[in-house]
């Protein structure tokens, strides 16, 4: 690329490409540590934490995460990893 295309705020784009993929990638890592640590702090299993990726991420109406599993017949205590939290 020539280094007389800049972007309007007068970066060359190869420069901003690259510095706004360190800081998306430094986001995507603090998304991921977050529903981690929501995961945990919820005690969800593996089915759990499918489940709780799909509302996060995917679902598009403003329900609550109850009425999102009750809409596939799932129940929060199914999801629950027992020996986690003293069930």
């Amino acid at each position: 690329m020539k280094r007389e295309y800049h972007t309007h705020e007068g970066e060359h784009p190869e420069d901003r490409i690259f510095k706004d993929k360190q800081y998306i990638n430094r986001l995507q890592e603090h998304i991921d540590l977050v529903f981690e640590h929501l995961v945990h702090d919820l005690g969800l299993n593996e089915q759990g934490k499918d489940w709780l990726f799909d509302y996060v991420f995917n679902e598009e109406h403003e329900i609550d995460f109850e009425e999102y599993l009750d809409k596939y017949d799932v129940r929060y205590a199914d999801i629950i990893d027992k020996r986690l939290i003293g069930w």
